[in-house]
C-alpha cells in the first residue's frame, strides 16, 4: 500500500478501454459518460471541475474492472492522484489495477488501499524510458535477458505485445526464483549462456552455480538440469 508515481502525460487516454467489457465495467463506463455530459453543461466553474474528476474516476474504475476483478472497487481522483479502494483476490489482480489507474493519461500517483485477500510477495515497478526493451529491463532487473517473457505475463493482459511499451509507461516486475534450464543435444555452457543471457562469457556463472553437477564447464550431458542465476536482488 502507499504512493506509486506516474508520468502524468503518460497513458491511456480517457474512453479508451482496452480490456473485456465486463457487466461492472459498462456500469462504471456509464457513469463516466453520465458524469461527463454533466460537466459540460454545468455552468458554475467548481462544479464542472468536480464533475470532471468524478467522470474521471469511473472512467479509470470500468478500465480496471474491464482487466481484473476487484471487490467492492471504489476509485477517487482529486486531478492529480487516484486513490483506490476495494480488495483483489491475488497479488497479482491488486498490481494490475495500480498499473491501469496510474498508466492513464492526467495520473502522477496511484494511492494504493487495496486490500489482497491471501498477500504474497510485492512486485517492483520499472518506469519505461526511451530505448527499453522487455528483455533489456529483464537484463536490468533479473539479470537474465530472456526473462523478458516473465515481465509480459506479468503484464497482460494490458500489455497485448511484448514490442508494445512506450517511455512513461510503469510495468510490474515480479519476484521470481531462478529458472531451470534443461540441457538439449548439441548445447554447450557458451550456447545456453547465449540463449539465457545473450553473452557467452556468461558460461562462468552457470558453471559455479552448479558445481554440484558438473565436473568441468566443458563437459554438460543431454537432460541435466542447470540453475541460471539471477544477477539481481529481486529474488522470490
Amino acid at each position: 500500500m502507499g504512493l506509486i508515481s506516474f508520468v502524468k502525460s503518460a497513458g491511456r487516454k480517457l474512453g479508451l478501454f482496452g480490456g473485456q467489457e465486463a457487466a461492472a465495467a459498462e456500469e462504471a463506463k456509464q457513469a463516466a459518460e453520465v458524469a461527463a455530459a454533466k460537466a459540460a453543461e454545468a455552468a458554475d466553474a467548481a462544479m464542472q471541475e468536480a464533475l470532471r474528476r468524478e467522470a474521471v474516476g469511473a472512467d479509470i474504475k470500468a478500465a480496471i474492472l474491464s482487466y481484473v476483478p476487484i471487490e467492492e472497487l471504489a476509485v477517487g481522483y482529486d486531478g492529480e492522484t487516484v486513490s483506490l479502494f476495494g480488495t483483489a483476490s491475488a497479488q497479482a489482480d491488486k498490481e494490475k489495477a495500480v498499473l491501469v489507474a496510474g498508466n492513464t493519461e492526467g495520473v502522477g500517483q496511484v494511492d494504493d488501499q487495496l486490500e489482497v485477500v491471501e498477500p504474497e510477495p510485492p512486485a517492483v515497478y520499472h518506469t519505461v524510458v526511451s530505448g527499453d526493451t522487455l528483455s533489456k529491463i529483464a537484463d536490468a532487473q533479473y539479470g537474465v535477458m530472456r526473462m523478458f517473457d516473465v515481465i509480459f505475463e506479468a503484464n497482460t493482459p494490458m500489455l497485448k505485445h511484448p514490442d508494445e511499451i512506450y517511455p512513461g509507461q510503469v510495468l510490474r516486475i515480479p519476484p521470481v526464483d531462478a529458472p531451470v534450464h534443461t540441457v538439449a543435444s548439441g548445447e554447450t555452457l557458451g550456447t545456453i549462456a547465449k540463449h539465457w543471457y545473450g553473452d557467452v562469457k556468461q558460461y562462468k556463472a552457470i558453471y559455479e552455480a552448479n558445481t554440484d553437477k558438473l565436473s568441468s564447464p566443458d563437459v554438460v550431458e543431454v537432460g541435466q538440469q542447470l540453475v541460471i542465476p539471477l544477477r539481481s536482488p529481486n529474488l522470490a
